[in-house]
């Protein structure tokens, strides 16, 4: 719980002098800020609260489009600490820096590492030992402390806290009661299926997926055409072995691919071969001239140089040589990958033969084969695809209807515990005699769940702000909720009877309640008595405001009327 709060800047102006508060204890159970005896407003009961909220994690102490405390009283520091059990945690936090926190010694001493405010409020979750609910700290605790200002206090819609939407509201509420996870896990089903098929059908529509027929007439036209391939298949396959068109499509594309390998290795060892030819011809019939060709030459050329000649045939029987050499290197080269490509062929038919499909099967007969199988292949896939598409559907709808069902059976059975719960309170406040208010939520299997919370047979104000509370205390006392505050514009057309028991029910509690009131004086002596005896800190006009003073009026400065801010309050 709350145990106690203190800041430099809360101060009684006493003699003309400021007299700090001092540390501000709580205590279990109703815990009251007291306003004067003429509801004086701009004494700083919304500012308290809005400081409670602050110790609590919460940021809206600090927004000028709430409370403009910060604008007037400038930077200051909020002490503040926890008890649980037997253990007291102390604790500051900055408006200069307020997304840290700082643990303290009991003198407000600093004693440990800063804690990022997103750590505090989990560590605060987890000292409240929260268990059933699934929400974060802020939506739990933010939404249930009704302070001025903060758009949370519409007597007529319990649930609204802030801008959020219906159907946010409501899934807070369900995970409050702990039973949005099982909401969700349907949610979370029906959302992938929906997703899988919107996805699914943007891909057909602009051509990513070609597998999938996307009307019954293209299905029947493709069974008119599978029917058209499909003989025109057996027709091929009266000319071939009727057991090589039996085989399945994959063996057919392999056995074209090998046949396609085949082919090309062949044309390659048939110029292989040619090339050698060549090279042992070249071998056989050699390059040079021999003695007698020259001396055949001379008796034809008699006046040739011999000479000369003889030294242009040593040199070509020395390129003889070389190039003799290099055509027998020439040959073992080429007759190596003849050899290699023989082999390769060989693995292929015997890999083709495996498939089931001869070595003498033409390829042409192959490609043809594989060309008509694969599009019947591919028609019989879109029409499963088309098959495929409608099951997801119906999968869908059906994911819906699932999710539909099961919020609306958690719904109604939270609707059933919340209203049975205000009507135990309703009667103590009524001795039974008047009708409880209601919470009722529709729209549940036909769009986004809404909610109406009212009392039929009773639409005045006070009651309906009585209902207000009466529903918070139904939360309070039925959930993880750890506490609860309530501002005093709640309380201001509320008839003195229901206050009366409504003070028992806040007293009653074991868990803490925040109330700011006006004119305790005004209403019965057990009111009075109940909030005198619970108040932690009394508030009034002319020094008597929280900081000693009140901008929101006008001050004397040299004799003058300075009228410091007329259209802002230090909020009631």
């Amino acid at each position: 719980m709350l145990y106690e709060i203190e800041c430099d800047k809360f101060a009684e102006k006493k003699n003309g002098e400021f007299v700090p508060r001092g540390r501000i204890r709580f205590h279990e159970g109703l815990n009251t800020i007291l306003g004067d005896k003429k509801a004086e407003n701009a004494i700083g009961k919304s500012t308290f609260l809005l400081a409670l909220d602050f110790c609590f994690g919460g940021d809206d102490y600090l927004d000028n489009d709430i409370n403009n405390v910060v604008s007037y009283v400038k930077t200051h520091t909020i002490n503040f600490a926890f008890k649980f059990g037997d253990r007291i945690e102390y604790y500051k936090r900055s408006t200069l820096d307020s997304k840290k926190v700082i643990p303290c010694s009991q003198d407000y001493e600093q004693n440990g590492e800063p804690m990022d405010i997103d750590d505090f409020r989990k560590h605060l979750r987890a000292s409240y030992a929260i268990q059933t609910a699934q929400n974060s700290w802020r939506s739990l605790v933010g939404r249930y402390s009704r302070i001025y200002g903060r758009d949370n206090y519409d007597e007529r819609r319990p649930l609204k806290y802030g801008d959020e939407t219906e159907e946010l509201a409501i899934m807070a509420l369900e995970q409050l009661f702990g039973i949005y996870d099982l909401v969700k896990e349907y949610e979370d089903f029906y959302k992938e299926k929906d997703k899988r098929k919107k996805v699914r059908k943007q891909a057909t529509d602009i051509g990513e997926i070609v597998t999938i027929a996307t009307t019954q007439k293209q299905v029947k036209e493709n069974e008119k055409e599978i029917e058209r391939l499909e003989q025109e298949l057996a027709e091929l396959t009266n000319k071939e072995d009727s057991d090589i068109a039996a085989q399945d499509t994959a063996n057919l594309d392999k056995a074209a691919e090998i046949k396609g390998q085949i082919t090309i290795l062949k044309r390659k060892r048939t110029r292989l071969v040619s090339q050698l030819n060549a090279v042992k011809a070249n071998l056989e019939g050699g390059l040079t001239p021999t003695s007698d060709d020259i001396v055949e030459l001379q008796e034809y050329f008699p006046e040739v140089d011999i000479e000369k000649l003889e030294t242009i045939e040593n040199f070509h029987k020395k390129m003889q040589t070389i190039l003799t050499g290099e055509m027998t290197d020439e040959v073992s080269r080429l007759e190596l990958l003849i050899d290699a490509a023989t082999e390769e062929v060989r693995k292929l038919e015997d890999e083709q033969r495996k498939l089931g499909i001869p070595t003498n099967v033409s390829k042409k007969f192959l490609d043809k084969t594989v060309e008509l199988r694969g599009r019947i292949n591919f028609l019989r896939k879109q029409n499963e695809g088309y098959e495929s598409t409608r099951t997801l559907a119906a999968e869908t709808k059906a994911a819906k209807e699932q999710m539909e069902t099961a919020r609306e059976n958690q719904l109604e059975k939270l609707e059933t515990m919340i209203n049975q719960a205000m009507v135990r309170l309703n009667d103590f406040i009524y001795d039974g005699e008047q009708y409880a208010p209601e919470i009722h939520f529709g729209n549940t299997r036909t769009g986004k769940p809404t909610y109406k919370f009212k009392c039929e047979t009773n639409t005045s104000t006070g009651d309906n702000y009585k209902n207000l509370i009466i529903f918070d205390m139904s939360i309070l006392n039925n959930s993880d909720l750890p506490f609860l505050m309530h501002d005093s514009l709640i309380f201001k057309n509320v008839a003195d009877l229901p206050i009366d028991k409504i003070m028992q029910l806040y007293v009653q509690s074991k868990k803490q309640i925040f109330i700011s009131f006006d004119k305790a004086e005004a209403f019965t002596e057990y009111t009075a008595k109940t909030l005198y005896d619970t108040r932690v800190i009394d508030l009034y006009a002319n020094g008597g405001e929280l900081f000693g003073w009140s901008w929101a009026k006008k001050i004397k400065e040299d004799n003058k009327d300075v009228d410091t801010n007329t259209e802002t309050q230090q909020s009631e």
